[in-house]
């Protein structure tokens, strides 16, 4: 009995240092049971050691190009989505046929759309992402579940033609519309199983291995192309024109969409999204926090004015093409002023006076 009893107790003393060991081995950040792999509760909270480091584990941030990437998949976004709003308005009026078409050009947009976010989620996550070209290529199963969701609403379109005034046609325009319906129907079916086909597999070895090769070359080109910048030293101002200019476009693109006049408010996000994706280019010119000088031209011209014993100042390089484009603005902003596109013109206008300026110092 007694033996039994020790057995027990060097039992529980072995069972206890277990414990003891896990809970030294994991990490403070499991231990609230935050962390993916280390339990969803605090009772497993981790317990091997390589679930330990949960609390300071850093995220990969994305690299310049796939910042580039992925604004440029927001101009893609954002021009669906301008689309889709013009479908809207169709198919709202009080025209014969306006609700089918509306319907259409609203997949149209939808289309468009699926495939600016398949390159956000994809080529625009580089540095997060492990197979971005992957995620991109099997995205375009939803374009295509989208391009046959139009294909769909056009031949409901081409059905509806066929009432009304013009009822005399549909013997012709149901049977053709029903037929384009159908086909539209199939491509959305293939869509799910193209982008499931893209996602899995031996296709997905593929695009994995591509994305190992490729990602590592557009971040050797990258910092080639910023070294290159920092050497010569017009990788700096170039990031800042880059931004300025960029800058200055989004405002104008939200100075669009704060009209909410029809359609042109619809444009300002894509006027944004460009703006944006302007900017996003300056990360590839220079490194971070590199950007000093607000004029691209000032090495050149700094050498051209020592040369010839004065000539142009670096900072005042682009400043007639700043005088220029405030020049613009201002006229826009006058000329529009007594017109009812005033809204337009005034916010258009008055972002071109503020890269101007930008660009006059």
């Amino acid at each position: 009995m007694k033996t039994l009893q020790r057995g027990t107790l060097v039992s529980a003393a072995l069972a206890g240092l277990l414990v003891l060991g896990g809970c030294a081995s994991s990490g403070s950040g499991d231990m609230s049971g935050t962390t993916g792999s280390g339990g969803s509760s605090a009772n497993n909270g981790g317990g091997s050691g390589s679930n330990g480091s949960g609390g300071t584990t850093t995220t990969a941030s994305t690299t310049p190009t796939g910042d580039v990437a992925n604004k440029g998949g927001g101009v893609l976004t954002a021009t669906g989505g301008a689309v889709s709003g013009l479908g809207s308005t169709i198919g709202g009026s009080n025209l014969p046929g306006a609700s089918g078409l509306g319907n259409v050009v609203d997949n149209v947009g939808k289309t468009v759309s699926a495939l600016g976010t398949g390159v956000q989620s994809g080529l625009g996550s580089i540095g997060t992402n492990p197979n971005p070209i992957g995620t991109t290529a099997s995205s375009t199963g939803n374009v295509v579940t989208q391009a046959g969701n139009t294909v769909d609403a056009t031949g409901a379109l081409v059905s509806s033609l066929g009432s009304g005034p013009l009822q005399p046609l549909s013997p012709v325009t149901s049977p053709v519309g029903g037929a384009v319906s159908q086909v539209g129907q199939a491509v959305a079916g293939a869509g799910g199983t193209l982008g499931t086909g893209l996602s899995t597999g031996p296709v997905e070895q593929v695009t994995q291995q591509l994305s190992s090769t490729v990602v590592p070359l557009t971040s050797q080109v990258t910092t080639a192309t910023q070294t290159l910048g920092n050497a010569t030293g017009l990788g700096a101002p170039a990031t800042n024109l880059l931004q300025t200019v960029g800058g200055g476009v989004a405002n104008v693109g939200t100075s669009l969409t704060a009209t909410n006049a029809p359609v042109v408010s619809g444009l300002g996000g894509v006027v944004t999204a460009t703006g944006n994706t302007v900017a996003a280019l300056g990360g590839v010119t220079s490194t971070p926090g590199g950007a000093t000088s607000a004029n691209p031209l000032a090495p050149i011209t700094g050498a051209l004015g020592g040369a010839a014993g004065g000539g142009t100042t670096a900072g005042g390089a682009t400043a007639p093409v700043g005088s220029l484009v405030t020049t613009v603005g201002t006229s826009l902003t006058s000329t529009g002023a007594a017109t009812p596109l005033a809204p337009v013109t005034g916010a258009v206008g008055g972002a071109l006076t503020t890269v101007g300026g930008a660009l006059h110092h």
